[in-house]
């Protein structure tokens, strides 16, 4: 029982200190986003994309930092999809950011999973560097000007933060 209780303690540490890294990062909410460039296929340069592509062009902004190796990446896969069938595309952007993970797994992922909105795929720690963060998911909502709105919602909770904000910016 003791090793029950013991175990316990430690997760919910780890549980913790993880999502409190998460948050603390080297960026906060009110901050401008701090863009980055990929080489998403490493043998062609012209498959070059930066978040600023996304970010900042006058549309809400989910950015989702994900690897298909991460099970709580997939369980957030569900309310992605919530998010891109039911809010206006018109005012918001899933975007998912492919981190710390094979490009092939990547691709085989998104296709099982059904990800059909916007990717960057092959960022390895690039997003992770810029933005301080050790662990995924790690969820960002940038408003239309660019500016982080939010970080570290998930579930409902995000969804209804993303969808009161399309509201009240109508």
């Amino acid at each position: 029982m003791k090793k029950i209780i013991v175990a316990a303690v430690v997760c919910l540490s780890l549980i913790t200190a993880a999502s409190s890294y998460a948050q603390n990062g080297k960026v906060k909410q009110g901050d401008m986003f701090i863009d980055f460039t990929v080489q998403q296929d490493p043998s062609n340069p012209a498959s070059k994309v930066s978040l600023s592509n996304y970010v900042g062009r006058g549309k809400w902004v989910v950015a989702d930092f994900w690897a298909s190796w991460c099970g709580w990446c997939i369980k957030e896969i569900p309310t992605l999809k919530k998010i891109f069938n039911e809010l206006p595309k018109e005012k918001v952007t899933v975007l998912s950011i492919a981190v710390w993970d094979k490009l092939a797994d990547t691709k085989a992922s998104a296709r099982e999973n059904g990800i059909v909105w916007s990717q960057i795929v092959n960022a390895q720690d690039i997003p992770s560097d810029a933005y301080g963060f050790g662990g995924i998911p790690y969820i960002v909502v940038f408003d239309p000007q660019g500016k982080i709105a939010a970080i570290g919602l998930r579930g409902d909770k995000l969804y209804q933060f993303v969808k009161a904000s399309v509201e009240r910016s109508k």
